[in-house]
Order: C-alpha cells, then sequence, then structure tokens
C-alpha cells in the first residue's frame, strides 16, 4: 500500500459548447472532482491519487476527452497518509 496521497488541481480549457459533456466525462475519472465552471469554457478541477503517475494518467485522461482544448496543472501537493490521520488541536 502505498502511504502517499497526491492532490492536484489544474484548469481545463475545453470548447464552451462541450461544457457539460466534458463535466460528464471528468466524472468517471477516478479520483477526478469538478469544484467550478465558468460559460466561458473553464473548469476548475482537482485530482487525488497514490501515485504522482496516476495523476499524470489521469491528465492525459482529461486531455483526451473530446471537447477539451487543454488542461493546465496549478498545484500540487503530496502528503503521506500518517499525517493525513493526525488529529488536529485547536486552541
Amino acid at each position: 500500500m502505498n502511504d502517499e496521497l497526491h492532490i492536484t488541481s489544474l484548469v481545463v480549457h475545453v470548447i464552451p459548447q462541450a461544457l457539460a459533456q466534458v463535466a460528464q466525462g471528468l466524472g468517471a475519472i477516478d479520483g477526478a472532482q469538478v469544484h467550478g465552471s465558468h460559460p466561458s469554457g473553464k473548469l476548475v478541477v482537482t485530482l487525488e491519487a497514490p501515485h504522482a503517475r496516476d495523476i499524470l494518467d489521469r491528465v492525459t485522461q482529461i486531455e483526451q476527452l473530446q471537447g477539451v482544448i487543454n488542461a493546465s496543472l496549478v498545484y500540487q501537493h503530496v502528503e503521506s497518509w500518517q499525517s493525513l490521520n493526525q488529529g488536529v488541536e485547536h486552541d
């Protein structure tokens, strides 16, 4: 079992007429979640996966969806599951 979680955010630029179709296609990609959209053809998406290679494979899947112009990575974070499972103290 991998002890890391990779979280990546990206902006997916799509043909405006294909916005709903691409958003639906993103729902079929494991670990992908759409957080926002703009009618001009932009989607804000996050990906979660256990390996960087999985993230790259999923970005490739996104780029191959019909109607996608480009997928631009904005941020990537890696966290160990051990640190994610620690309690958070509030003052």
